[in-house]
Parts: C-alpha cells; sequence; structure tokens
C-alpha cells in the first residue's frame, strides 16, 4: 500500500498548501496591491510499470503503462488587480495601469510594490509605512507641503511660496509580474521567471499615470476563494480519507502474514 499512501500523503501536502494560499487571499482581501495568490497543482512523477510493445513499423500493440504518484503545488504566483478605490489622504498614490512602485529595503536591496501610501520620515525621505524608502530617493524641505502629479513629479513649496520639483517617482515596468516572489510587508523581489524590470516615468512605454486620494485595489476575488475553499476543504478530507483506509489494508494485511 506504499504507492497509495504517498499518494495520499502528497495529497494532503499539496491540499493543504492550497488551502494556506487561499487562507493568505482572504486575509488580505483589503489589502492594497495585494497580488492574489493563485495555485496550480500538477501530477507528481510517475513510475513506468511497463514498456510499450511494439509490431511491425512503428503500431503499438500494447501501450506502455506508468503510474503516477500524487500530487504537488506546481506553481503558486500573484496576480495583481487594474481597480483602484478611493481614499481620503492625497498622498495615497495608485497606479492607473501597468507597473510597480520600488522602494530600497533595510538591507539595501529594491523591492517592488503597488501599494502607495506615501509619507515622509523625520529627515524628509519619501517613504512607505513599513519604513522602506522610495527609490530612487526623494526628500521634501523641512515644513514643505507636497503632492503627486500624474506623471510621478513630486511638487513641494513652503507656506506662502509656489511649489517646486523636487523628485520623480520612478515606475518599475516588469515583463512578467506573475514571476515575482512576495517578501512580505506587500513587497516582491525578482526571479528569473519574472524577468528584468525597467524604470520608466509614469505614462511613459505603457507605464499607467498616477492617481492621488486612490490606492490599488487587492487582487483577491471572494466569490473565487470561497468555491476554492470549499474545494480544496473536501479534497484534503478525500486524501485523508485516503490514508485511513491504506493504513487499514496495511494492517489487515501484515494480521493475514503474521
Amino acid at each position: 500500500m506504499f504507492s497509495v499512501m504517498s499518494a495520499g500523503t502528497s495529497g494532503l501536502e499539496s491540499q493543504n498548501l492550497w488551502l494556506n494560499a487561499i487562507a493568505t487571499n482572504i486575509a488580505n482581501n483589503q489589502t492594497p496591491g495585494f497580488g492574489e495568490r493563485v495555485s496550480v497543482l500538477a501530477s507528481s512523477s510517475g513510475e513506468r510499470l511497463r514498456p510499450a510493445l511494439r509490431a511491425v513499423g512503428k503500431q503499438i500493440i500494447e501501450p506502455s503503462l506508468s503510474l503516477t504518484s500524487g500530487a504537488h503545488l506546481a506553481e503558486n504566483v500573484p496576480v495583481f488587480s487594474n481597480q483602484m478605490m478611493a481614499t481620503s489622504n492625497p498622498h495615497d498614490v495608485a497606479i492607473d495601469g501597468n507597473g510597480f512602485f520600488v522602494v530600497k529595503t533595510a538591507d539595501g536591496s529594491l523591492a517592488y510594490t503597488r501599494s502607495g501610501t506615501l509619507q515622509t520620515d523625520s529627515q524628509g525621505h519619501l517613504e512607505l509605512p513599513n519604513g522602506n524608502v522610495m527609490y530612487p530617493p526623494i526628500t521634501i524641505p523641512a515644513g514643505s507641503s507636497w503632492y503627486v502629479t500624474q506623471d510621478g513629479t513630486v511638487m513641494a513649496g513652503l507656506p506662502g511660496q509656489s511649489f517646486k520639483p523636487v523628485g520623480q517617482l520612478q515606475i518599475a515596468l516588469i515583463p512578467n509580474p506573475a514571476g515575482l516572489i512576495s517578501s512580505g510587508y506587500n513587497l516582491y523581489g525578482l526571479s528569473v521567471a519574472s524577468g528584468t524590470p525597467v524604470l520608466v516615468k509614469p505614462g511613459q512605454r505603457g507605464a499607467g499615470l498616477l492617481q492621488t486620494s486612490s490606492l490599488n485595489a487587492s487582487g483577491v476575488n471572494m466569490a473565487s476563494e470561497l468555491t476554492d475553499l470549499i474545494q480544496a476543504q473536501g479534497a484534503y478530507q478525500m486524501n485523508a480519507k485516503i490514508l485511513a483506509i491504506s493504513q487499514s489494508l496495511d494492517k489487515g494485511l501484515t494480521q493475514i502474514i503474521t
């Protein structure tokens, strides 16, 4: 019963990973810029039990026989939404179309996000609430009011003075966003599958323009998540039953032999 137990065990593991992805999606239903995790299961490698038997020429008399043992999680990729939601904060910025904001993390590496809740730190550096500063860096002069234009120009001015440009927000165009790797805190890192990003001004080369007092909505579709949850729960329970049956048969066989 080893192959049955192996299939049941891998089924439990893969369904558990799927359930984990679903739970994460549901938890982030209202997280701005969150990329919905789309899981794809695939059959595990099989064992060839019998080669194909051939007659004269290439006509197959009897096809080969293979047995696939279980399943595994083949993909778990993020899918982002282009929908936006209005906010009351003029420093909230959404990308109306393709692209990602770029930030520099504490370890000096670059990360990518669709979450544009902008603020300044004590030194005036433009950053996200998690403390990661925008890249390229932009500094708002002390005591200045500021806003962001559609093309990413950051304008700042002291009370009673005219606003002047103090920086330019860049948008990263990533060839395959589904290849990004989640690094937590709504940030994503690059992989071989994601490709190499290109930094452009908003509105250039297919990048979206910026919309203030707005945030990019979560990519989670609650209707599909609830449907997937029911399917994953049922599949998990069936795999658990397969394991129980396999163990029962194995125990019965052991008793017969002994």
